[in-house]
């Protein structure tokens, strides 16, 4: 079996010289298409001779005429110089005919809140285009998100060093939820009965503490547990059918009040909002339809049209 040719010692700069000729018939023409200089072009001639050890062009009155060899080489060549020349061209935005998949690292809360929302401006603008939802790690997002082989993230902080860009799409503060029809929760939740309330916990397998946790971790809380779930749906279903309360995100209270017989209620303490940052790789920055999908990521996440 024979190796692949060895292109080390070729000069592919010439390929363009014999294009130019080939299509110009005229050594001055090629020259000033390429923007070299006659005598170069005449060189340059000359060691691509040499190397494809054929004389190439023979001059005549019509100007260079190709000989066989250059005949059958250029239909070979053309359509493999017009391939580079296209993988180097902008590539072309077209989300109505792509069929890319996007893989994004987000917890609960993007899935039950705003992927039917997304889902629903890709069927009209993008039909052929896919999302991959996948679970966030127990330290947020990977140290190896840099590399591109996920699109987006959404989290509460970046992961650390360069590589990622991100941006703040929205602060949520705390609420308390419990069922609607609790005997001792009103409107409000007192610190005191925070503490002697059961609650539900949101706890998936990869994410064992959770941003809430850490808020709560710097004040005089205690949380009796009564179930850990995996879903905030799962959490109302249990709120319902027990007095237990579960500390959630507003934006996530408003979506559970709307859909679960249950209520939204004021924390008992003043926290910092949580930040939602949209993440993504600076490697994909550049990558059109990257681009395309997260603007769409940010009109369904804060409500644009």
């Amino acid at each position: 079996m024979t190796g692949k040719l060895n292109l080390k010692g070729i000069d592919l700069n010439l390929l363009t010289v014999f294009e130019a000729v080939m299509e110009t018939g005229q050594l001055s023409q090629a020259g000033a298409q390429l923007g070299m200089t006659q005598p170069s072009m005449s060189a340059a001639l000359q060691r691509l001779r040499l190397t494809l050890k054929d004389p190439l062009f023979v001059r005549s009155r019509r100007g260079m005429e190709p000989t066989p060899r250059a005949r059958a080489w250029y239909l070979e060549l053309a359509p493999a110089l017009a391939q580079i020349r296209q993988s180097f061209a902008p590539r072309q935005l077209d989300p109505a005919h792509s069929d890319r998949h996007f893989r994004m690292i987000t917890g609960d809360y993007f899935e039950t809140v705003h992927l039917a929302a997304l889902l629903e401006r890709l069927q009209s603008e993008a039909p052929h285009v896919g999302v991959d939802l996948l679970p966030l790690f127990a330290d947020g997002v990977p140290s190896d998100f840099k590399l591109g082989q996920n699109d987006f993230a959404i989290y509460f902080q970046p992961p650390s060093g360069s590589g990622v860009e991100h941006q703040v799409v929205g602060k949520e503060e705390l609420v308390v939820i419990c069922r609607k029809d609790h005997p001792r929760i009103k409107k409000r939740v007192s610190l005191k009965q925070f503490n002697q309330e059961k609650h539900v916990l949101i706890s998936t397998a990869n994410q064992q503490r959770t941003r809430i946790d850490e808020l709560l971790g710097e004040h005089t809380v205690e949380r009796k547990i009564l179930a850990k779930v995996s879903h905030f749906s799962s959490a109302a279903m249990v709120l319902e059918n027990t007095d237990a309360l579960c500390t959630v995100p507003a934006g996530m209270g408003e979506f559970l009040e709307s859909r679960f017989a249950v209520k939204c209620c004021t924390f008992p303490l003043q926290l910092p909002p949580i930040d939602k940052l949209l993440i993504w790789p600076t490697v994909l920055a550049e990558d059109p339809l990257h681009a395309w999908f997260k603007s769409l990521l940010l009109k369904t996440m804060t409500g644009g049209n």
